[in-house]
């Protein structure tokens, strides 16, 4: 599983370095090679602006501030060694003081901005981790909870089923996906206990809703049951498995169910539904087929407890398992922000889109392996401070680059085509046709009202490209 690295907060004592190394090197070059302008006063920009810049906007406040101080610090100490015999009054002139307040402002409002996205970054990647961590945690009890269902498996066959079969029919429960885990129940019913009809219901509010049924012939199942005096009522509240034999009355029985089961979450907590046998071989209807459907009903609760705790943690996951890129709700909410941020500062922004025609037909395995790899290609041409987004369709990425006009985007995707150009042999090795890939790209503007519309621009600006093997 990947992580995010750390930010630049680990480089504590590098900046400083980085400052002084600077500045002393570009003092250096004057006095060697210009010394008719000592501090380089007649050049405009100073080169003191490549430490102030740089520094700030790669460390921080912190290497903002102390790159703002020592830049203004070694110009006035220049300045006034070119002032011959110069007094006190020299020091209280703008000429003196302009540029190295600029230094400081300049450091400390480019540090502060730097500092944000650090910190906004930071809390990303501390919010990641802890999804990660519950999400393994998810898994190991869920890997736990197989091998214990297994152990059970072995201990409730009968004379006329083997380990093999009842194996077989409960690998339907060992999924996280919640539509396959109530059919795969109904059939376990079938083939272990040779059930005829079979139906499960879940609990809503004051009545049962029909969920899933299996029939063997044309026989009614009412879609809804009001939660009263039935077979299913009894069951659902004494939380255990019950049959007819434990009633008096089969008068308000439904369906003539003769064996109702509890399915409950939470830890056996509260009841979530029922699972109901309506029909199975009179000679079959003993005391272990209703052990028998009660602990089906109670592998249910706990494939079903899984697997709603699994989709929760990964809707929580603001990257994609697969390609480690950002989610699309992530992207629709950093797109706002960012958008929000060039509006409010007039700062440049722009947005790429890169589709994958081709891949709309091609298997899971190998869309994957290919989407992997073009998101490697990607990581590694972008900046740091570019983010790089899974699309809602399938092979498609969308790309947030920061501070970056529409003309500087358009360079990078010129520079990702040569990239993908060079991949699409290796990733599409055994697939003669041509390998297609559309790009888009737009800009912030003036006038922009929502970030809805750059996402329709860069759909409208898509322009196909095709690489022969």
């Amino acid at each position: 599983m990947f992580k995010i690295n750390p930010s630049p907060n680990k480089y504590k004592l590098s900046k400083y370095f980085e400052v002084l190394l600077g500045l002393i090197a570009i003092t250096t070059a004057n006095l060697l090679f210009f010394r008719t302008d000592p501090g380089f006063l007649s050049v405009s920009p100073h080169p003191y602006w490549l430490v102030v810049l740089l520094t700030s906007t790669r460390y921080g406040f912190s290497g903002g501030i102390f790159s703002g101080i020592m830049s203004a610090l070694f110009f006035v100490v220049l300045k006034s060694l070119s002032i011959p015999d110069i007094e006190l009054i020299d020091f209280r002139s703008l000429s003196m003081w302009g540029k190295p307040i600029l230094f400081f402002l300049v450091g400390v409002v480019l540090g502060e901005m730097r500092q944000i996205h650090i910190r906004e970054y930071d809390a990303v990647c501390e919010e990641r981790d802890t999804f990660h961590a519950a999400f393994d945690k998810v898994k190991t009890k869920f890997d736990i909870l197989s091998e214990a269902k297994q152990e059970l498996d072995s201990k409730i066959l009968s004379q006329e089923n083997t380990l093999g079969t009842l194996y077989e029919a409960a690998q339907g429960l060992r999924t996280l996906d919640m539509d396959s885990i109530y059919p795969a129940v109904l059939e376990i019913l079938r083939e272990f206990m040779d059930v005829e009809d079979c139906s499960i219901y879940l609990l809503d509010g004051t009545e049962f809703r029909l969920d899933t049924a299996l029939r063997h012939g044309k026989s009614f199942v009412p879609e809804r049951v009001p939660l009263g005096e039935s077979l299913m009522s009894i069951a659902a509240e004494q939380k255990k498995a019950v049959s007819i034999r434990d009633i008096a009355s089969t008068v308000s029985m439904p369906g003539g169910i003769i064996i109702s089961a509890p399915i409950m979450a939470d830890n056996h907590s509260h009841v979530v539904g029922v699972l109901n046998v309506e029909k199975m071989p009179f000679l079959k209807f003993t005391s272990d087929s209703v052990r028998v459907a009660g602990l089906v009903a109670d592998w249910c609760g706990s494939s079903v407890e899984n697997a709603t705790v699994f989709a929760d943690t990964r809707d929580k996951l603001i990257a994609d398992d697969i390609t480690d890129a950002y989610t699309y709700d992530y992207f629709l909410r950093r797109l706002r922000e960012e958008f929000v941020r060039a509006r409010r500062y007039e700062l440049d922004l722009s947005l790429i889109l890169l589709e994958f025609p081709g891949l709309s037909n091609a298997s899971d395995e190998g869309r994957d392996e290919v989407l992997m790899a073009f998101s490697m290609i990607l990581k590694n041409q972008i900046r740091e401070i570019d983010i790089l987004f899974i699309s809602d369709e399938p092979g498609a990425f969308y790309l947030i680059l920061p501070t970056t006009p529409a003309a500087g985007a358009r360079v990078v995707v010129t520079n990702l085509l040569s990239s993908f150009k060079a991949l699409s042999v290796m990733a599409f090795e055994t697939d003669q046709n041509l390998v297609e890939l559309r790009a888009g790209v737009a800009g912030y503007s003036l006038g922009m009202e929502k970030p809805e519309e750059l996402v329709k621009n860069v759909k409208e600006d898509l322009v196909s490209v095709l690489f022969a093997e």
